[in-house]
């Protein structure tokens, strides 16, 4: 078994409010163009840039054989798989997933990409 760190990209009250006054929000832009990338061909750059700007926020490890199990338990556990760190929502596009051995996926529309990130 493998832990894996979950990352999200968390909006906060203020940012709300500013996406519901029409404003931009870079977390909020960069979720909606990783949404919007049906296809997968965009995802990996989208979510590296965002990932790099610290625009994700590490909200929990699980515990899981792989990528694939890592989404399961991220969606409908079980919960004793998943350590939460912050406020987690299910695993869906656009969450970027590291593994122990530093490979950081995004998760995409169909499956999973991987990208490279600079380290902090």
């Amino acid at each position: 078994m493998t832990t894996f760190q979950i990352h999200q990209i968390q909006l906060t009250s203020t940012q709300i409010e500013a996406v519901n006054n029409n404003e931009t929000v870079p977390g909020f832009e960069a979720r909606n163009k990783m949404n919007m990338d049906f296809t997968g061909n965009r995802i990996g750059g989208l979510a590296s840039d965002a990932f790099d700007s610290g625009l994700y926020t590490h909200v929990a490890n699980i515990t899981a054989r792989d990528y694939n199990e890592c989404f399961e338990v991220g969606n409908i556990g079980p919960e004793s798989n998943i350590e939460r760190l912050a406020r987690m929502s299910s695993l869906s596009v656009g969450d970027v997933i590291v593994s122990e051995d530093g490979t950081v996926a995004v998760v995409a529309p169909y499956g999973f990409v991987a990208f490279a990130h600079r380290a902090n």
